[in-house]
C-alpha cells in the first residue's frame, strides 16, 4: 500500500482570491479538490479536511470568498447584494487552473457549487450540509434579514445553535471568534430556499452529507435533494451543521467516509 503524508499549506492568490493549498508530500495522481466554504466562514473551515486529505495524497485548494479571509474586499454596497450565483466568479477562477478537478463545499458554499456545476464539469461534487435549491421545496428558515445592511454575526448563543450545536462552549468559541459578517442577499436566499438550479444539468457524481442534529439545513431536505440528483447520501447522527467539518470527536469519521467515496470514483 502506498504511503502518503501532508507536506505543507501555502497561500496563493488568483484574481484577488486567497487560496489555501494543502500539498501532499506524494500526490496520488488524481485531480485536485477545490474546496468552497460556507457563509460567515472562510477557508479555515477546511483546515482539518485539507490536511487529512493531503495525507491521503489529495491536492487540496480551499478558497476564501471575496470579502472573506484574506481575499480582496469588495465595496460594502456590492458585498451586501452578492448572491449565491455571484460566487461562480471565485469557483471558476480557482478551478480553471486545472484540466480536471473535484468540487467540495459546505452550506451556502454548497448551493453555490451546485450552481457552478451546471456550468462546469467537475469530476465529482461533495455537498456538506447544503442549502438546498428551490426545486426541493424546503420550508423557509424564520430569520429576519435587512437587505440594506450586512448580515451581522449573531450572538454566541444563537451562532452556537446554528453552527456548533453539540460542541462544548469552549470548542465552539474557538470557531465563533473567526466568524464574520455576511452578504444579506445571500443570507436571505439561504433562508428563503428560493434559488433556482437546473439539477438536470449537474452530471458529476454527487455525495450529499447531512448532520443529524442540524436545524439550519435539516437532513430530510438534503436527503430529498440527494434523491432528486440520484446522489449518494450519508447522514451522521448527533452532530450539527459545521461539526461535520470541525467537531473534534466527529469530523475524522466523516472525512474518512468521504475520502473512501472519492477514492472509488
Amino acid at each position: 500500500m502506498r504511503s502518503y503524508c501532508f507536506r505543507e499549506v501555502v497561500i496563493y492568490f488568483v484574481d484577488g482570491i486567497a487560496v489555501h493549498h494543502y500539498q501532499p508530500a506524494t500526490p496520488n495522481g488524481k485531480p485536485p479538490i477545490v474546496m468552497v466554504h460556507g457563509g460567515m466562514h472562510a477557508a479555515w473551515a477546511w483546515d482539518q479536511y485539507g490536511q487529512f486529505l493531503a495525507e491521503k495524497g489529495w491536492d487540496c485548494h480551499a478558497l476564501d470568498w471575496y470579502n472573506h479571509g484574506q481575499s480582496t474586499a469588495l465595496p460594502e454596497a456590492d458585498f451586501i447584494k452578492r448572491s449565491h450565483t455571484d460566487l461562480h466568479r471565485e469557483i471558476l477562477a480557482v478551478s480553471r487552473q486545472f484540466p480536471a478537478f473535484h468540487l467540495m463545499s459546505h452550506s451556502m458554499g454548497a448551493l453555490a457549487t451546485l450552481i457552478s456545476s451546471t456550468l462546469l464539469n467537475p469530476e465529482s461534487l461533495t455537498l456538506f450540509a447544503p442549502v438546498v435549491p428551490a426545486a426541493v421545496g424546503a420550508d423557509p428558515v424564520p430569520m429576519e434579514v435587512d437587505l440594506t445592511q450586512l448580515f451581522p454575526v449573531p450572538p454566541f448563543e444563537v451562532a452556537k445553535g446554528m453552527f456548533f450545536s453539540t460542541m462544548t462552549d469552549a470548542e465552539a468559541q474557538t470557531y465563533y471568534a473567526k466568524l464574520q459578517p455576511e452578504s444579506s442577499q445571500a443570507v436571505w436566499e439561504s433562508a428563503r430556499r428560493n434559488v433556482p438550479v437546473n439539477l438536470a444539468a449537474v452530471r458529476a457524481p454527487t455525495l450529499a452529507v447531512a448532520a443529524g442534529a442540524d436545524t439550519l439545513t435539516p437532513p430530510p431536505d438534503i436527503k430529498k435533494l440527494a434523491n432528486m440528483m440520484d446522489a449518494t447520501y450519508l447522514e451522521y447522527p448527533g452532530i450539527g451543521h459545521c461539526e461535520l467539518l470541525m467537531k473534534a470527536s466527529a469530523w475524522q469519521q466523516v472525512a474518512t467516509d468521504v475520502e473512501t467515496w472519492l477514492s472509488k470514483l
